[in-house]
């Protein structure tokens, strides 16, 4: 479907704001409210609710509060790449917004990355930024998460950006697959493809620190554990193809980093908490056992995934990690 703009504000645009959600119903309602907020003179703003078969309400809870409501249905089953594409092929406005559902905009959000693309940028990326009042695990969580992607670091050209906050010129996305739906890539670097894909057709990806969301991580050492192995499991099967990472000169050599996944361990333990350190962040170190603890089950995943690629390669199969 094409723009809407609203014909009573020359010059105006609609934006479309998409947000996955699967059992959300406590939350969903004030976050569709927070996004709807940022509307100005001249900028309309949908909400596109992409509900996975929640079973609490989540549906009833969005509508009530203004969004547009997209169910699953049968295609859906917990995998938010395809949550996110159902979402961009039913939104009408440009750009495509991709928020998750456990985040909350700050004031000004929008605007910022509205500037951005006017600025000439394809993709926009911001800030997952740390709320208030998270466990302690849940915090340690967000620092092994997010060390490149929040509010202190620097602004300026990046290889990719997670989906968690992130924005993409209806055109853009368009010509590329989305969102990658096979799984184990579809848990954790979905957007790594089609991001590629914009690179190579020289286009921008852009980081804005003040395009600010807050990230509400999820509590338990369990959760920790498990998320960081997601990550690890598909990082060489996503990485090594699409080149799309920082320092992505390594994944040219996938039985290395197998080799080495242990050492590594180590030495990204000590990189993030360093990259806190350097932003003013004196907690990541004094919950280094955990941040180990979490990089270990990144290695181990890492480890796992990496040789399946290695032995099957692009012909490996959809699956879902074993420890989920």
């Amino acid at each position: 479907m094409q723009h809407v703009p609203d014909p009573a504000v020359p010059g105006s645009r609609l934006v479309s704001v998409i947000v996955p959600a699967r059992n959300e119903a406590r939350t969903i309602g004030d976050l569709v409210r927070s996004v709807r907020a940022q509307a100005t003179l001249g900028v309309h703003v949908e909400v596109v609710v992409v509900d996975d078969n929640s079973t609490d309400g989540t549906a009833e809870a969005a509508r009530a509060a203004g969004g547009r409501v997209v169910p699953l249905g049968a295609t859906g089953g917990g995998n938010p790449a395809v949550a996110r594409n159902r979402g961009a092929r039913a939104a009408m406005g440009d750009p495509l917004v991709f928020l998750d559902a456990d985040c909350t905009p700050a004031e000004g959000w929008l605007g910022r990355l509205l500037a951005a693309h006017d600025a000439g940028a394809a993709v926009v990326g911001g800030s997952l930024d740390l709320p208030p009042g998270l466990s302690a695990m849940a915090r340690c969580d967000y620092y092994c998460g997010w060390y490149h992607v929040h509010s202190r670091r620097p602004g300026g050209e990046v290889p990719n950006h997670p989906p968690g906050n992130l924005s993409v010129r209806r055109e853009v996305f368009a010509r590329t697959r989305g969102f990658t739906e096979q799984q184990p890539v579809a848990y954790a670097h979905e957007e790594l493809a089609w991001q590629a894909e914009v690179r190579r057709a020289g286009g921008r990806i852009m980081f804005d620190p003040q395009a600010i969301v807050f990230h509400y991580n999820r509590p338990g050492f369990a959760n920790l554990l498990r998320r960081n192995y997601r990550w690890g499991f598909s990082a060489i099967e996503s990485k090594a193809p699409t080149g799309a990472a920082r320092q992505a000169w390594i994944y040219r050599y996938p039985g290395l980093l197998v080799a080495a996944s242990l050492p590594l361990a180590l030495a990204s333990t000590l990189y993030i908490v360093g990259c806190w350190l350097r932003a003013g962040a004196l907690e990541p170190l004094l919950m280094l056992p955990a941040v180990l603890a979490a990089r270990l089950a990144y290695s181990a995943g890492l480890a796992s995934g990496g040789l399946r690629w290695i032995r099957e390669g692009e012909n490996a199969g959809a699956m879902r990690p074993r420890w989920e």
